[in-house]
């Protein structure tokens, strides 16, 4: 099969190049080409590091090194959706049920939310695939995709069609849909798993996280918490979408040219961001807080694929955080992501012994931690403002109160030694 790939650039859809997919003996391989035309235009950029701008062929087995298409795939939630859709599909039309090879799942997904600014068409009848704004609900029927979704996590034979049509496109592992609010923009919405216990109230406590991070001076999306039945709902803005245009994205494991699964350090997210960034000293500076939060709050799941960066007319930028969720308790934990190479703990004197690799001065650190341990002592009014039980409130209380203490320590060391 052969697709045309286009970029949108400055809202026009620009033709960049073409994919070619093969299937042989159950083994998918694909290829892609910049188009002569993309590479003559002086705005022309390479779709990410291991696709650089210029002729010749890049080849690979599924989508593992075109890394640009692969951050447009869905993750673990969008693909048991297709999947399950076409199991379904073959059921209903008494027919044997297709494999679906990266590529299908890359165009199978929803054109007007697939993430990014990276669009795909039939070569044949220059239609976008899968095209159509239809499937993309409006905010009132999140209660009727909440309902789906806990039907799906139940009945592995359930109609998933609608869920499929709202929430392939996305990425990560939780149950989420897409959806419009009433003046127009696209969001996402992150649903709690119908297994979830009530002490949990992970939407809410992501929520609660964003606010202290926004508080913090750290870019964040707007977002929202509802309430279903008394389970948070949270409401994030695309922050790769600007009104009806497109932000080119890639996520930082692709920055990095990694591999899922592999450890790898926010040094090589800096490295990324001083070699290609369009603001390097501000994005780095952001980059240390946020490695400095997740240390403060625990927020182990920091793997590479909850960092990203948007395109400019400079360069990469540092997308807004997204995906950061506290970890209860006050024991040891480690990230995914490390602030050095060798050492995982989530701990904030690692970030204070860093802080020269990200361009952050002794008087700047002096006010990050000042200002991050001001903000995190506010976590309990923003999970009461946002509904919380109290018995959340005490079993995430160690977390904060621990994470508040290590910033304390952090600045009395500071001090001490000025």
């Amino acid at each position: 099969m052969e697709y045309l790939v286009t970029i949108q650039i400055d809202g026009e859809d620009v033709p960049c190049g073409r994919l070619f997919q093969n299937v042989r003996h159950g083994e998918e391989t694909t290829t892609f080409s910049y188009d002569p035309s993309y590479l003559r235009r002086p705005n022309a950029f390479g779709l990410c590091p291991d696709m650089p701008l210029g002729p010749g062929t890049f080849h690979s087995r599924g989508l593992r090194q075109l890394r640009a298409l692969e951050d447009c795939m869905p993750d673990r939630w969008g693909r048991n959706l297709l999947l399950r859709a076409e199991r379904n599909a073959a059921s209903r039309e008494s027919r044997t049920e297709r494999t679906l090879f990266e590529t299908d799942m890359l165009v199978g997904v929803s054109d007007y939310t697939r993430q990014g600014a990276i669009r795909l068409w039939d070569s044949s009848s220059n239609a976008a695939l899968a095209q159509g704004s239809f499937g993309v609900p409006r905010e009132v029927n999140l209660p009727q995709l909440l309902d789906a979704a806990d039907l799906a996590a139940r009945d592995l034979d359930a109609d998933v069609r609608d869920l499929v049509a709202a929430g392939s496109s996305l990425g990560g592992a939780r149950p989420k849909a897409s959806a419009r609010s009433e003046s127009g923009d696209l969001l996402i919405a992150k649903f709690p798993k119908s297994t979830e216990d009530v002490v949990d109230d992970v939407c809410a406590w992501e929520h609660v996280c964003l606010r202290l991070m926004s508080n913090c001076g750290i870019s964040v999306p707007a977002s929202r918490l509802i309430r279903i039945g008394g389970r948070a709902v949270l409401l994030l803005r695309r922050f790769d979408r600007s009104r009806d245009r497109r932000v080119p994205y890639v996520s930082g494991l692709t920055a990095v040219q990694g591999d899922d699964g592999s450890r790898y350090s926010y040094l090589e997210l800096a490295e990324y961001i001083e070699d290609t960034g369009a603001n390097p000293e501000r994005d780095l500076h952001e980059l240390w807080k946020r490695a400095l939060f997740s240390c403060v709050v625990g927020n182990t799941d920091n793997h590479l694929r909850n960092y990203g960066f948007l395109h400019t007319k400079s360069g990469w930028a540092l997308s807004p955080a997204f995906d950061v969720n506290p970890t209860p308790g006050n024991g040891e934990k480690y990230l995914a992501t490390s602030l050095d190479f060798d050492r995982p703990e989530a701990d904030a004197r690692l970030a204070i012994e860093m802080a020269d690799y990200f361009r952050v001065g002794e008087a700047q650190m002096r006010e990050y931690l000042s200002t991050m341990a001001g903000s995190v002592g506010r976590w309990a009014a923003f999970a009461r403002a946002d509904g919380i039980s109290e018995a959340s409130i005490r079993h995430m209380r160690s977390c904060f109160e621990g994470g508040i203490e290590s910033l304390e320590r952090c600045l009395a060391y500071q001090d001490s030694s000025s």
